[in-house]
């Protein structure tokens, strides 16, 4: 039985949807970040950056990553770190773990919890140049809703060895 594992919103440019979906597709194919047994694209949920609710989805997309991270961080922090000079002492196993997951939130690694992804710039957020160019090339720009499956979560591995 597949377990839903995670949702994700993923920008893309493309000429068409279907290009834009398949271009989803070979990523999570490809990418050694993350494994999902089954991936399915929410129709419904795609869109391009000409319609209404393209920059609202990006917005509600944006937050949650935020929230993930700022989530990270005080669990973080609920280890002892408090200042960059605390980096040297900071704990292996979970402390470390908590550590690894929040600079791949800001380096751009995909995860299981990303919720926003920019495929564009393989990054969780929205740079000016990026948001510049869809409001030139809305036709071109393109969110797809996927939601990803696996057999179990240990599965849904967040690096392939």
């Amino acid at each position: 039985m597949m377990n839903p594992i995670s949702n994700h919103l993923i920008l893309v440019t493309a000429e068409s949807r279907e290009k834009a979906c398949l271009q989803v597709e070979e990523f999570f194919k490809s990418t050694l970040l993350v494994r999902y047994d089954s991936i399915e694209i929410q129709d419904e949920d795609c869109c391009s950056a000409e319609d209404s609710t393209f920059t609202a989805l990006i917005a509600k997309g944006l937050a949650a990553n935020t929230a993930i991270l700022d989530n990270l961080i005080l669990e973080f922090k609920s280890t002892g770190f408090q200042t960059v000079e605390d980096l040297s002492r900071v704990e292996h196993g979970y402390p470390s773990k908590l550590l690894h997951i929040i600079t791949h939130f800001l380096d751009g690694f995909i995860s299981v919890d990303t919720n926003f992804y920019n495929l564009i710039d393989d990054s969780h957020w929205l740079p000016g140049k990026t948001a510049e160019a869809i409001k030139e090339y809305a036709r071109q720009h393109w969110l797809i809703s996927v939601h990803c499956y696996s057999e179990s979560p240990e599965k849904a591995s967040l690096i392939r060895h």
